[in-house]
């Protein structure tokens, strides 16, 4: 008899609250998955980021000593 109206209940405060069988079957499982997948697109993300940063320092870097050899400065001859 309890167990007929557990079930009566729960699916009273579905039908009350609005959540369909498919949200309760959302499984601890599935939002392990949905976190690596997530957690896997960060990491893709971060290193494209990084190899952006470290290409722009490296272009800094080759701008700094090109100018230093690229002086349009006369240079005094003794």
């Amino acid at each position: 008899m309890r167990g007929i109206l557990g079930r009566l209940a729960a699916a009273a405060q579905r039908r009350i609250l609005g959540i369909s069988a498919e949200e309760i079957r959302y499984t601890f499982e599935d939002v392990r998955a949905e976190l690596r997948a997530v957690r896997s697109e960060l990491r893709e993300e971060l290193q494209a980021l990084r190899r952006d940063v470290e290409r722009l320092e490296a272009r800094a870097e080759g701008k700094d000593r090109g100018e230093e050899e690229d002086d349009d400065e006369p240079v005094a001859q003794a």
